[in-house]
């Protein structure tokens, strides 16, 4: 049975993950989705891509945006606003999970 940590949390959403089975669950919005790490680093990547490169002409507000999940036939529909706090979200979280990658790197090494 998983022992979640909690890695992010605001009111847009959290992020935990498994110490052990290293699963990772993303709260969004009104989404929850589970990923390995690797889908994980791979949609983290798409959202920063996206939010970088937003058509100037969708409406700060206005659900415009569709950002597939690694599950078939499953979207997310996203404001501008919203990809961008999404972005900001998953940038932390993959920084603390490399953060964590180096730590249990030195401390296997050690060991």
């Amino acid at each position: 049975m998983c022992n979640y940590q909690t890695l992010y949390h605001s009111s847009h959403g959290y992020v935990i993950r498994c110490p052990h089975c290293k699963g990772i669950q993303m709260a969004f919005g009104t989404s929850v989705v589970n990923l390995a790490p690797e889908e994980f680093f791979c949609f983290a990547d798409m959202v920063v891509r996206l939010s970088d490169n937003i058509d100037p002409l969708y409406q700060e507000h206005e659900k415009s945006v569709c950002l597939p999940l690694p599950a078939d036939h499953v979207m997310m529909l996203l404001t501008p606003a919203e990809v961008n706090a999404l972005a900001r979200m998953v940038m932390e979280v993959q920084a603390l999970l490399e953060a964590y990658a180096i730590l249990d790197g030195a401390s296997q090494s050690q060991g």
